[in-house]
């Protein structure tokens, strides 16, 4: 979603919908992968298994997470504090 890479699932992370109640909804990291809905998937850093930096900020840039979920969404400061 973000750089394009096609990678097994265990090499990537999942991010799906917050259920918020707002309006606008809330992306956030689905760490366990059981997070009902829609998921879009970042590339994974091999050593902490948090999202590529890269990846992340390249899909931000694109709207590939709005794409992915099908939904204009806000990404969560924790995933994005998790990243830096």
């Amino acid at each position: 979603m973000g750089c394009g890479l096609v990678a097994p699932k265990a090499e990537l992370v999942r991010i799906a919908l917050a259920d918020t109640g707002a309006r606008a909804a809330r992306a956030v990291l689905d760490r366990d992968g059981k997070m009902g809905g829609r998921g879009a998937y970042l590339c994974r850093e091999r050593q902490s298994g948090r999202p590529a930096a890269a990846c992340l900020a390249r899909a931000q840039r694109n709207g590939g997470v709005a794409r992915a979920l099908r939904t204009s969404v806000r990404i969560d400061a924790e995933l994005i504090e998790s990243v830096g």
